[in-house]
């Protein structure tokens, strides 16, 4: 048996979401995984970045036009994307009323 690489953690057999602190080592298998797929998903919208960037310099004054899917492509991709909802306990979900303080 070879060396097979880095394997990404998996998501733990029989947790429970509903009760997620009855098993403290399940939980925190189950975040490390959360986390690791959200760092793809953060690499994956990275790339297309990149790709969108070098889209806008070769097209000149066409970039509407020619980078169009591109950019709903990249949109698509950090829709909802990000580590910080990884956390346990109250701050589970963001706190919308927290970012939108000031804004009418």
């Amino acid at each position: 048996m070879g060396w097979e690489g880095v394997q990404p953690p998996s998501e733990p057999a029989g947790y429970d979401p509903k009760n997620k602190f009855a098993d403290p080592v399940k939980y925190y298998q189950h975040r490390e995984a959360r986390v690791a797929d959200e760092l793809v998903k953060i690499g994956e919208a990275k790339v297309i970045r990149q790709q969108l960037k070098k889209c806008y310099k070769e097209s000149g004054v066409n970039f509407q036009q020619n980078c169009r899917e591109l950019a709903q492509e990249y949109l698509a991709a950090i829709k909802g994307v990000g580590v910080y909802r990884a956390n346990s306990g109250p701050h589970d979900e963001p706190r919308w009323e927290y970012y939108n303080a000031g804004r009418k």
